[in-house]
């Protein structure tokens, strides 16, 4: 492929790319403003508790004993995707909506009528499908990957446990299904992916912002299919023309892990068939979401 025929124009911006990778630093500033916060919130709780403090107790001591307890942990990610959403959500309207006058006008009304145009179709319907249905199938790949790296799946084991497991919380799942596929969404296809496209061909800037989603994750199992599904939200905002579709299929994605019937994996042979019939679905889905209508072209 020539070099040429990566970028969409013959004049590329270099503060566009610059763009494309800054709301990343803005990430790591906000992760590092909520664990300072917290930990500051923790060292005042006890300083002002009931209870004797300890003259040895360090900072280390306090994140070490109460940092990491499910509740603070649950509140700390759902404060962490709320700012996400105030920040880049202010930031990917000034930048891609506000002058392109997307809703219509600026009043809530219209912003809400844009969101219904954009929900109440049919092609929701397949993106919830197809955001089980990938649920169901990169639960296939890695219970049949997992006998050969165990070691790698162990990290990925406790986030998934913090999330659905016994001791998981109900602003933990909040958070998770539904404030961070909003917050990730805005970050990842509506800035760093809109700001790649000012400069890149549509497939590398939907392939640099799924590298970019997988290794925002932080394990090597996330990020794998982190960087696929990624590229697929990518598509289906490139090819509607709205972040709201992929929100709806990303928020399906994160829901769809506590409903995982663990039936479909006794087995390494239902295992694999589980795997190749919803992988199935899962692409046929997709392609009825991303396909051309003469409704679309009217």
């Amino acid at each position: 492929m020539q070099l040429s025929k990566l970028f969409n124009t013959t004049n590329p911006n270099m503060k566009y790319i610059w763009f494309m990778f800054l709301p990343i630093l803005v990430v790591v500033a906000i992760q590092y403003a909520v664990i300072i916060g917290d930990v500051i919130f923790l060292f005042a709780k006890n300083i002002l508790s009931s209870q004797e403090v300890d003259k040895d107790a360090t900072i280390e001591f306090i994140m070490n004993s109460d940092f990491k307890q499910p509740m603070n942990q649950a509140y700390m990610t759902l404060f962490q995707y709320l700012i996400y959403i105030l920040v880049f959500g202010i930031w990917y309207y000034k930048a891609f909506c506000k002058d392109a006058n997307i809703f219509g006008s600026s009043d809530f009304n219209s912003f809400a009528n844009y969101v219904k145009d954009k929900l109440l179709t049919i092609k929701s319907i397949f993106i919830i499908i197809a955001g089980y249905m990938a649920q169901l199938f990169v639960d296939g790949i890695l219970t049949l990957a997992q006998p050969h790296f165990q070691s790698s799946f162990d990290n990925y084991g406790k986030m998934v446990d913090s999330i659905t497991g016994a001791k998981s919380s109900f602003v933990m799942i909040f958070a998770v299904i539904l404030v961070a596929p909003i917050g990730e969404e805005l970050l990842f296809r509506g800035l760093i992916q809109s700001y790649g496209l000012k400069n890149f061909a549509p497939v590398l800037a939907i392939g640099l912002q799924g590298l970019i989603f997988g290794l925002y994750h932080g394990n090597v199992i996330q990020g794998i299919y982190a960087f696929f599904m990624g590229v697929v939200l990518g598509i289906v905002t490139y090819k509607l023309g709205s972040i709201i579709p992929a929100i709806l299929l990303h928020v399906s994605i994160n829901a769809s892990l506590l409903l995982v019937p663990e039936i479909l994996y006794i087995g390494t042979g239902r295992t694999i068939a589980t795997t190749i019939v919803t992988g199935a679905i899962f692409v046929v889905m997709i392609w009825l979401v991303v396909r051309k209508t003469n409704k679309d072209m009217e």
